[in-house]
């Protein structure tokens, strides 16, 4: 059977910079965000995909020896801190649930390629921001411990019923527990923005919100479709 013509569009916004499901970000996520300015960052444009491998050495703080220098304004607060502390596992999760799907027999290529694309995306971001805390260590320090749930996680008894099942039920099972995952990254990434100092935070959310929000999108034409 044909697939619509929505959901086939949706699929090549999924794929077209994921080639081979492990190529560059959304290109058209990239290229609006590569083109936006930080707010109290005059001149200084939003990082593109290819230069989130670590931390910039811009954001690096300043160490006793005159290293690189740090505007006091970019210094982390404890929504950046908490953002990218509680964003590490939350993106983890994804993963796991993408490998899941990825061993599950008989899974449609839609749904797939979209696990392999999440996986290996939200890896390289898990990579970038222990980075970024590794560097601000000491400096960005939360005046308390990170607490409280995170927005979308999926519960053990979920992960396990969607190991479990195989086919359609897995595929859509998956669907469900990923555009709820997504909101709950897509809730933490608008606090971020709105009460976060540090300007690479402040970019990583705005992208982490602009793809996952084109990532809802093409999940839920493919659910509406099974």
């Amino acid at each position: 059977m044909r697939r619509p013509i929505a959901t086939t569009v949706a699929l090549a916004v999924v794929l077209v910079a994921g080639a081979a499901m492990i190529g560059p970000r959304l290109a058209a996520v990239d290229a609006a965000l590569a083109a936006e300015r930080i707010d109290g960052a005059p001149g200084s444009t939003v990082m593109a995909a290819s230069g989130r491998a670590a931390a910039s050495d811009a954001l690096v703080p300043a160490d006793s020896t005159g290293g690189t220098a740090t505007s006091v304004d970019d210094v982390p607060n404890d929504a950046d801190m908490m953002f990218a502390m509680m964003m590490v596992p939350h993106h983890e999760q994804a993963v796991e649930l993408s490998r899941l799907l990825a061993t599950t027999p008989d899974v449609d290529g839609f749904s797939t390629s979209l696990a392999a694309f999440i996986e290996a995306d939200q890896t390289k971001e898990i990579v970038a921001m222990n980075a970024w805390l590794d560097a601000w260590h000491g400096v960005g320090v939360m005046n308390h411990e990170p607490g409280g749930a995170m927005s979308g996680m999926a519960t053990p008894e979920q992960i396990a019923e969607l190991d479990a099942l195989s086919g359609v039920a897995a595929e859509a099972r998956f669907l469900e527990l990923m555009i709820a995952h997504h909101r709950g990254a897509l809730a933490m990434a608008e606090e971020a923005i709105a009460d976060g100092r540090n300007s690479y935070i402040r970019s990583l959310a705005k992208h982490i919100a602009a793809e996952q929000e084109r990532e809802i999108a093409a999940m839920a034409l493919r659910l509406d479709e099974l």
